[in-house]
């Protein structure tokens, strides 16, 4: 692996944060256009909405970052203090991020449906942009593997793990490419957004379902048998399908509302 990329002087450039600012800067400016050019929402807002999201994201995954390594913090519970080690975790981070945008978004008046469908695509792509940094700084390993596929690496090369950033990169790509498929289909715009979301629900339901799987193959702590991230899954599911229920609704009774006008 290569945890850092080049020094200058004394100074190091690690491959993870160089490869989740890439994610996150991709993810804000793709959103931001997208949100402007194609859901009606004014460029300003769609900024401001932005901030609330990184400010929600940051606080949902620092503290998802103490669960995830709760037998460290159990231990010593006075390391909670040095928060700069308590690592991040992307399903926390999503919950804050999206707890803030949705506040942010009720504030000023715009809909929480088109910005969701806006943000959809993006975000996909940047889980697919970040676990490469992952992958090249030697977290979120994988469990110990006799596999072919299996990973060894440089501060345990006698032990191969499972690559489960890559496949984790690879699974955001495919639900990346799913949701530019359907977002064409279906021709979403901002009069369609409005009356429902349909791409952030289809995200957070693939999303939701491959972290629950894969995190089985995640090494790390468990609570009552299962991963942080796997809960954060079931809820994603959770929410998604509601959301994805509630999106038909509207929709079926806007085609009645129209046939009722038209009679």
């Amino acid at each position: 692996m290569y945890p850092v990329l080049f020094s200058i002087g004394p100074l190091s450039v690690t491959s993870y944060y160089v490869f989740w600012s890439a994610a996150l800067f991709t993810m804000i400016t793709w959103t931001r256009r997208r949100a402007a050019s194609l859901y009606g929402i004014p460029y300003n807002d769609a900024g401001d909405v932005l901030l609330w999201m990184i400010f929600g994201v940051f606080i949902g995954a620092m503290l998802g970052g103490y669960l995830d390594h709760w037998t460290r913090y159990a231990n010593s519970p006075e390391q909670i203090l040095n928060f700069w080690e308590s690592g991040v975790s992307s399903g926390p981070g999503f919950i804050g991020g999206g707890l803030a945008g949705i506040y942010k978004l009720r504030r000023i008046g715009r809909s929480v449906d088109s910005f969701a469908d806006a943000a959809a695509i993006p975000c996909a792509f940047m889980l697919f942009i970040g676990r490469w940094g992952c992958f090249l700084n030697g977290c979120c390993l994988g469990i110990p593997t006799s596999l072919p596929l299996g990973v060894a690496y440089p501060f345990a090369p006698a032990v191969k793990a499972f690559p489960s950033q890559p496949l984790e990169a690879f699974a955001a790509l495919g639900i990346g490419i799913l949701l530019v498929f359907i977002e064409r289909a279906l021709r979403r715009d901002a009069e369609r957004a409005s009356h429902g979301a349909f791409l952030m629900p289809v995200f957070l339901v693939t999303y939701g379902t491959y972290r629950f799987f894969l995190d089985f193959m995640r090494a790390g702590d468990r609570i009552l048998g299962l991963r942080l991230g796997q809960y954060t899954g079931v809820i994603a599911c959770v929410v998604g399908v509601a959301w994805f229920v509630r999106s038909l609704k509207m929709t079926a009774s806007l085609k009645r509302a129209g046939t009722d006008l038209g009679k």
